[in-house]
């Protein structure tokens, strides 16, 4: 790929100390970049909104700077601008976009990674004005992610999301939402709407989800309080959320969520996100996102069935209030 060279916007703060390992990652690569480290919340953004298109810009640290710098990539595009191709070095505490692209945490996979790029196009999502490139969520994640300690996630990583998501088990808040899909409505007290077929680091909620797809996959989950909640958890890291027979997956260009238990928080790519209702949707506007090429390759084997019509089971049936 050629290119006018290489910047890279550092969250110091992702996942803690990681200078080294990026400083062995560039060693290993053997390119010389501009360094740019952010200083406050949404400074990737405003740093990814400036640079020249000609460039390849990577983001290291975690999904949530991944998520500012794709808006900051949005942005300049409404400004009528070109943008250059997103890349991950990921020195986050999930790490989900690097799962879903098969992009190996360690120093050599990444540095092999960023000497040999390819990319694929994606039409980032949408709530409410702002990208995401993974997912959105409602109900219990969102509630973890909204009250996850931010000094406990610096110190233990993933553990303090585990911690607040048993708290929210042992004393559940009541959820109501409806979900407007189409024509069609659902109930429900958890959804997700996702691009990626990965969630939480590499747990498995919608196997046929991806990147480079056309639609979103809106997992639907009816069931409410401790045990239900359990249940979708325990399903969840056995990658069988998706074949509870009260679970379904509804794909969907556009939709419309809403609450009927007063203000419940928002979720995007890991990070808490303003509250209901919203519209999601997928953005006009798509992005290059740097792969390995193994990725590339899977998504081109994967063309013939990124067309297939809507997945509607018996359980969103059951879902359903009404047809408009």
């Amino acid at each position: 790929m050629s290119d006018d060279g290489i910047t890279i916007i550092f969250n110091p703060r992702a996942g803690g100390n990681k200078q080294r390992f990026l400083s062995s990652i560039l060693q290993k690569a053997g390119v010389r970049v501009e360094l740019l480290q952010t200083t406050h919340p949404g400074h990737a953004r405003e740093l990814a909104r400036k640079v020249r298109a000609g460039r390849r810009l990577y983001v290291a640290g975690g999904d949530g700077s991944l998520n500012e710098a794709l808006n900051g990539l949005l942005d300049a595009q409404l400004d009528g601008h070109e943008v250059p191709p997103l890349g991950i070095i990921p020195l986050g505490t999930a790490n989900v976009l690097a799962v879903e692209v098969g992009l190996g945490v360690n120093a050599k996979s990444v540095a092999g990674y960023i000497h040999d790029p390819v990319h694929v196009w994606v039409r980032p999502g949408l709530v409410n004005g702002r990208a995401f490139f993974l997912m959105v969520g409602i109900g219990a994640d969102a509630d973890t992610v909204a009250n996850v300690s931010l000094k406990l996630k610096r110190l233990i990583g993933k553990g303090a999301y585990v911690l607040e998501g048993l708290r929210n088990m042992a004393f559940p808040r009541h959820r109501d939402f409806e979900v407007n899909i189409g024509r069609d409505q659902y109930r429900v007290a958890g959804v997700v709407a996702t691009h990626a077929s990965h969630y939480g680091g590499k747990f498995i909620i919608a196997p046929q989800a991806t990147l480079t797809d056309n639609k979103l996959d809106v997992v639907l989950m009816p069931g409410g309080g401790s045990l239900a909640t359990a249940r979708y958890g325990l399903a969840l890291t056995m990658n069988r959320l998706h074949r509870q027979s009260d679970v379904s997956v509804v794909r969907t260009e556009r939709l419309t969520i809403s609450s009927h238990c007063g203000p419940a928080p928002v979720q995007i790519d890991g990070e808490s996100a303003g509250a209901l209702p919203c519209e999601i949707s997928l953005s006009p506007y798509p992005v290059r996102l740097l792969v390995p090429r193994a990725y590339l390759n899977q998504t081109e084997a994967r063309d013939d069935n990124l067309a297939a019509p809507a997945r509607l089971g018996p359980a969103a049936e059951s879902l359903q209030i009404t047809g408009r």
